[in-house]
C-alpha cells in the first residue's frame, strides 16, 4: 500500500492593499508595484463638498426636484399596487416602469411636489377613455358619471375604475382609491375618500380642493386607459364637456 505524501505547508502570500493618495492609485500586479491616476479625486468627502459648493443655484434646484420626484414616483408606484399601468406600458419601451413614470411626470413637478396638476398622469394606456360627463362633491364624497364613447369603448364593459388623487395642500403625496366593484358599464360611481388627513394625521379642511385622476383597468390588469384630470373644489356640481 502506497503512502500518501504529506502536503507541505505553503505560506500564504498577502497581496498589498490598493491605496490612493494625492490623486495617484497604487496597486500590485503579479508582485510588481504599479501606479496610475485615480479615477476619483482623493479625499472624496472634502472634494465632494467642494464640488457641491461650486454648483449653481439652478443645479441645486434641479437636484432637489429630481430627488423629490424620485421619492414621489416610488410612493405612487407602491400605491398603484396591482393596478399599475406603467409596468405593461414600459414593456414596449427601452425603459423600466419607474423610469418611464419619472420621465412622464417630472416636468409637472417642482421641489415641493406637483405644480402642474393638469399635466400629471396616474395612468398611461391605449384603452378607450370614457366620456366623463359630470362630477359632484359633498364634503369628501364624490359622484362621477360617464358614458360610452364610440364602438371600441362599448366592448370594454368589464373594465374597473381606479381613482388617483391629490389633496391640493399635499402636492407630494399621491393617493389611490381602487374600486374593483365599479365597472365601465355602470356609468357612474359614488365614493368617499378614506384619508382626508395631513402628514401628522390631522384632519384636512373640507374646503380643500381635490385633484382626481380617474382611469379604467382591464380585467387582467394588463390594459388601461390613460388617466383624466379633474379639479374638484368644495360643493362642486359640474357638467363636463
Amino acid at each position: 500500500m502506497s503512502k500518501k505524501k504529506k502536503k507541505k505547508n505553503v505560506p500564504q502570500v498577502t497581496r498589498p492593499a490598493t491605496t490612493r493618495s494625492g490623486g495617484i492609485t497604487t496597486y500590485y500586479r503579479k508582485g510588481k508595484k504599479c501606479q496610475c491616476a485615480s479615477e476619483r479625486p482623493a479625499g472624496s468627502t472634502e472634494e465632494r463638498d467642494r464640488r457641491h459648493a461650486k454648483r449653481s443655484e439652478r443645479q441645486r434646484l434641479l437636484t432637489r426636484v429630481f430627488t423629490l420626484v424620485d421619492r414621489l414616483m416610488k410612493i405612487l408606484l407602491r400605491k398603484l399596487a396591482n393596478a399599475n399601468s406603467w409596468v405593461p406600458f414600459a414593456k414596449d419601451t427601452p425603459m423600466t416602469a419607474p423610469n418611464l413614470c419619472h420621465k412622464v411626470n417630472a416636468t409637472a413637478c417642482d421641489e415641493h411636489g406637483v405644480a402642474n396638476f393638469r399635466a400629471f398622469m396616474f395612468s398611461v394606456g391605449w384603452l378607450a377613455v370614457p366620456l366623463y360627463t359630470r362630477v359632484r362633491r359633498d364634503a369628501w364624497t364624490f359622484t362621477l358619471e360617464w358614458r360610452h364613447h364610440g364602438i371600441l369603448d362599448e366592448t370594454r364593459d368589464n373594465d374597473t375604475l381606479v381613482v388617483g388623487y391629490f389633496y391640493d395642500c399635499l402636492p407630494d403625496a399621491p393617493r389611490v382609491l381602487h374600486l374593483p366593484a365599479v365597472t365601465r358599464a355602470a356609468g357612474t360611481a359614488t365614493f368617499t375618500l378614506p384619508d382626508p388627513e395631513g402628514p401628522g394625521r390631522e384632519p384636512l379642511s373640507p374646503d380643500t380642493v381635490v385633484h382626481i385622476y380617474p382611469y379604467l383597468a382591464g380585467p387582467d390588469t394588463d390594459e388601461y386607459t390613460r388617466s383624466v384630470y379633474l379639479r374638484v373644489p368644495p360643493s362642486a356640481d359640474d357638467t363636463l364637456g
